[in-house]
């Protein structure tokens, strides 16, 4: 199975995207200029969070509802596609080291991803990943290209969210600042919705077994060297006719032939349903990653301050269920404890 290749599009369906009209994007820039500027090193703070949450109940009617769907039962594609929204009107070069951006004069863009994301559930994060920062900038890494992280920039697998988590996120926000060069790095996503009738009844339930494991991401390791593995899970949880998905086709192990054999049939069936988006500046794509693998297409980065550069920003429904995972008032989780093989 050769799973670097970016694979064919089968989906080009555009019914989970809103395109905003000119008044509401107004409205929300708007709003997020009435935010005080948010230093990001210290956006983990209840106050301010409540100022934005408060901030994010006057967005345009429209968009609330759409939001509280998405948050409730998500769609189809697992996928919802915010286009047009205001950036920043001055940006400095791309961050080189893909960490927190000390020189960026305004907050717009993470006002108005905070605002929009805080509709779906609480901010959480990580301490081991992008320096616990609930906000965090994507963007390629010199010398990290072949990396199946966000600091690279070869064929990215299909992977959930920080999978390997026990607290890992309910949906994932990614605003884009700057596409990349050549604006040909597109962002996809499957969701098990659009699948689950093309597999088999012996493969759902192989895939439902504990028969996985997901080596852990190298933020979340910081020793290269020793291979960490999260526990066994299943790949599918939960409903019988809407279950939940849980993958990774770079870093997910099967641990018998037959798991292997199931996972195969998983991955070669959400590449059928593949809907792809090249984002422009302005454009936030939301993945409900309980039900929708992403992926992102190879790009070529040129490292001179204008390549691609997205905000991330990771939302829970159940902020409670991780609070022994936290330290007291923080939204951002304690170092992850690894099992080695």
């Amino acid at each position: 199975m050769n799973t670097r290749e970016n694979p064919q599009v089968h989906d080009t369906s555009h019914g989970f995207t809103f395109n905003l009209e000119d008044q509401e994007r107004s409205l929300i820039k708007q709003l997020a200029q009435g935010l005080p500027t948010i230093d990001v090193r210290r956006l983990d703070d209840d106050a301010l969070l409540t100022d934005i949450a408060l901030a994010s109940k006057r967005i345009p009617e429209r968009l609330a509802r759409t939001l509280i769907a998405f948050r409730k039962n998500s769609n189809e594609y697992g996928t919802l596609l915010f286009r047009s929204l205001s950036v920043d009107a001055t940006l400095p070069p791309t961050p080189a080291d893909g960490r927190i951006c000390l020189n960026k004069p305004t907050s717009m863009s993470e006002s108005s991803l905070a605002m929009l994301m805080m509709w779906l559930g609480e901010p959480i994060a990580y301490q081991d990943e992008k320096e616990g920062a609930l906000i965090q900038n994507v963007c390629p890494v010199l010398g990290q290209e072949n990396r199946q992280e966000n600091t690279g920039s070869v064929y990215l697998e299909f992977h959930t969210e920080d999978g390997f988590h026990p607290f890992k996120p309910d949906f994932v926000g990614l605003l884009c600042l700057k596409a990349d060069h050549n604006n040909i790095a597109r962002t996809g996503t499957a969701s098990i919705r659009k699948i689950l009738r093309n597999l088999d009844k012996e493969t759902i339930s192989v895939l439902r077994k504990p028969l996985y494991h997901i080596r852990l991401a190298s933020s979340f390791t910081k020793d290269l060297t020793t291979v960490n593995y999260s526990s066994l899970l299943s790949i599918l949880s939960g409903d019988q006719s809407e279950p939940e998905l849980c993958m990774d086709g770079h870093a997910m192990e099967a641990i018998t032939p037959e798991a292997e054999q199931a996972m195969e049939a998983l991955e070669a069936a959400l590449k059928e349903a593949l809907i792809e988006v090249a984002l422009v500046p302005g454009d936030l794509l939301i993945i409900d990653n309980r039900v929708a693998a992403h992926t992102r297409t190879a790009f070529q980065p040129r490292y001179d301050g204008q390549d691609r550069w997205l905000q991330r920003m990771f939302v829970v429904q159940d902020f409670r269920r991780s609070r022994m995972g936290r330290p007291a008032g923080s939204h951002a989780c304690f170092p992850l404890a690894v099992e080695t093989k």
